[in-house]
């Protein structure tokens, strides 16, 4: 009997189709993909900086009685908050590049994440690309955490270590959607890091901000 080949017609409908489904699949699978590496780095950072920060307190002391960092103006705060980061963290933290840009300290770590430090707040970067980029968008490009163990004013930070940002947060989930200058919204917010937090590191269904 002759053999039977698939005609062009048939071939050209299968592509068709293969096409079709990866147009529908591949955008779903780079989101899912991109969530999984921004939870996963920030559990890691999470617990590597306050691991680092117990490390130190071996050494320093309690972190409430620690140097402080200063605001980030000028050539002179480079240099202080380089120091406290050099005296503190440093060699407690696997880092593979460090600089200082206009009073603030930039850390890369080794699974290509970053972090800068600042009295105010810190950020943490899942991809550092996003370091001075004004259109980042806060829990998405970035996330905001602070560091004020010396705060008695302030109990989700006061004696605590590199925490989610949750200045003058009262205590209930709602407030971090409708708290007027830090809520999480769709266009990001300070709180957003801690809805993820409070879901294990993983954002939560109703997290405002799409990936």
């Amino acid at each position: 009997m002759p053999l039977r080949g698939f005609t062009l017609a048939e071939v050209l409908i299968t592509l068709g189709i293969i096409g079709v489904v990866a147009a529908l699949t591949i955008p779903t699978l780079i989101l899912n993909n991109n969530k999984r590496i921004v939870e996963t780095r920030l559990a890691k950072f999470y617990s590597n900086i306050n691991q680092a920060i117990e490390l130190s307190e071996v050494e320093n002391g309690p972190k409430e009685k620690w140097d402080k960092l200063v605001a980030p103006t000028g050539e002179e705060a480079s240099v202080t908050n380089r120091a406290w980061f050099d005296k503190y963290l440093n060699p407690y933290l696997k880092t593979s590049d460090i600089y200082v840009k206009n009073g603030l300290v930039y850390i890369l770590f080794p699974d290509g994440s970053g972090m800068y430090l600042s009295s105010y707040s810190s950020s943490f970067f899942p991809k550092p690309k996003y370091f001075d980029d004004p259109n980042g968008v806060t829990g998405k490009d970035y996330f905001s955490f602070l560091f004020a163990p010396d705060r008695e004013d302030q109990p989700y930070h006061y004696k605590k270590g590199v925490e989610p940002f949750l200045y003058s947060w009262d205590g209930n989930r709602e407030t971090l959607f409708t708290n007027p200058d830090y809520k999480c919204t769709p266009n990001g917010g300070a709180f957003c890091t801690e809805l993820i937090r409070q879901n294990g590191w993983k954002i939560p269904d109703d997290y405002p901000i799409k990936f």
